[in-house]
């Protein structure tokens, strides 16, 4: 019985996904009196419906299942949340005001971004390690709770040094605005401790610091509307205190999570690259295979390398992926800017197989990527392993693991590496056409990879200098 309910749930997405660019370019029978952008937009509203339905069959089935099986029954009140943080069923019905106006375009590519984002939640729904996914959520929350915190303790110190400003003849138009803005940072706060109150135990005594900075904002917002300014900034202060309390408890709570996840996470990102790297070089052999056919001019072979556009789409995809867990779970420093550079180099390829393009060039191109993504998987996989304390050499400040250090630097040879060869290239460009404009701008994003490279090579002397570090 469960898995025929599971099932039927499971099968609503790609049913969903049937409703996609391709399911209205299908030629249809329809009336002579209905217009085609009409049809498209009915089929539109429908997936819409669908939508909203399955949201509602989720919610529902997960509240059935909450006690007999409780997996199922958080992966479904996931499933919900996820679905109506993208907005899906809202974005649906914003594609179908595009189809009506007959903006295709714009359409197109909404609906693509949408079809994306059903697939990430079939794949969620399907998910075997609930417990990863649901923790890797808490980790969002937490790092949206802690961002919301960070900007309501800017306010709060706006309007202390707003208050301090206040002069002693000061008259009620000067402490009317500042009341008002100590009331609204106090709705701020209550908001923000009920947030908090969902992450339960772990977090309560966050919450209950927030809790008493709001009674604080609300004796400053009191104070200022009796022209107290001294009391008010007491109560300011205060406030400001134990918001900071709160937030060092959550960080503390987030470096716990993040932690826990590093090695279920980096494990993941590995298998991502493999898979990655595996699809890869399918795309590059069949580049190959074509490039002779497509230079003769075949139009079966040219339409065969758009279609090889598609896959990479795909692989740029697992690539995002893997990109986000890895800023999620803050793992590694020099990762996440190491296969972005990938990806971008990716998009490209993407771009000319999508334009029918298969030649030395692109296929020299995607060897390189071959050999970029296996270099990051090697570091991975080094950083993955303990150090060996027999091996030599000394890393208090690494915290013992030498190879994660190694993996860091590794990535970071790997982007400067990448950096001058590009540089390289752009200087001989610039010397072949030294008055072309476009090159000349292509200058900017080597010297902000540069500045990339400097920043992560400075955190990571900060994080390991025994002397910076006081060991």
């Amino acid at each position: 019985m469960r898995d025929v309910v599971r099932t039927r749930l499971w099968l609503a997405i790609p049913l969903l996904v049937a409703f996609g660019p391709g399911r209205w370019a299908a030629a249809q029978e329809r009336p002579v009196d209905v217009k085609p952008q009409d049809e498209i937009q009915f089929e539109q509203d429908k997936a819409q419906s669908h939508m909203r339905e399955l949201e509602q069959r989720m919610f529902r089935l997960a509240n059935l299942l909450r006690e007999a099986q409780p997996d199922d029954a958080a992966r479904l009140v996931l499933g919900v949340e996820k679905a109506r943080e993208k907005l899906i069923a809202d974005r649906m019905a914003e594609t179908s005001k595009l189809l009506a106006t007959l903006k295709l375009n714009e359409a197109s590519s909404e609906q693509k971004v949408i079809i994306a984002e059903l697939e990430e939640l079939k794949k969620l729904l399907l998910s075997t390690d609930i417990d990863l996914q649901l923790k890797l959520e808490q980790l969002r929350k937490l790092k949206e709770a802690r961002a919301q915190l960070d900007a309501l303790i800017r306010k709060e110190k706006d309007q202390l040094e707003e208050t301090r400003k206040l002069p002693d003849a000061a008259s009620p138009a000067d402490f009317d605005p500042l009341a008002d803005s100590e009331n609204r940072n106090q709705r701020l706060g209550e908001d923000l401790e009920q947030m908090l109150r969902q992450f339960g135990a772990s977090a309560a005594s966050a919450a209950g610091n927030v809790n008493g900075a709001c009674q604080s904002m609300g004796s400053a917002a009191s104070s200022l509307s009796k022209r107290n300014g001294e009391g008010a900034s007491e109560s300011q202060m205060e406030a400001i205190k134990k918001l900071s309390q709160a937030d060092a408890e959550l960080q503390d709570l987030q470096q716990s999570l993040e932690k826990e996840l590093e090695a279920f996470v980096r494990q993941r990102v590995m298998e991502t690259l493999a898979q990655m790297i595996a699809d890869q070089h399918q795309v590059r052999s069949a580049t190959e295979k074509l490039a002779p056919r497509v230079s003769e001019g075949r139009r079966e072979a040219t339409l065969a390398v758009r279609r090889l556009g598609e896959t990479e789409e795909k692989i740029i995809m697992l690539g995002e992926e893997a990109l986000g867990l890895c800023e999620l779970v803050e793992f590694s420093l020099a990762f996440p800017p190491a296969l972005q550079g990938v990806i971008s180099r990716m998009e490209h390829v993407a771009a000319d197989l999508s334009s029918g393009v298969a030649n030395d060039d692109v296929i020299g191109r995607e060897k390189q990527i071959e050999e970029d993504l296996q270099e990051l998987l090697n570091a991975l996989k080094q950083a993955s392993r303990p150090s060996n304390s027999q091996s030599g050499g000394q890393c208090s400040g690494c915290n013992g693991n030498l190879n994660k250090l190694l993996a860091e630097v590794k990535m970071l040879r790997w982007m400067e590496l990448a950096l001058n060869k590009d540089t390289q290239t752009l200087k001989d460009e610039l010397s072949a056409a030294p008055d072309d404009a476009q090159l000349l701008e292509r200058i900017a994003p080597l010297r902000q990879r540069q500045q990339k490279i400097q920043t992560i090579t400075q955190q990571l002397h900060d994080q390991t200098c025994e002397h910076c570090l006081g060991l």
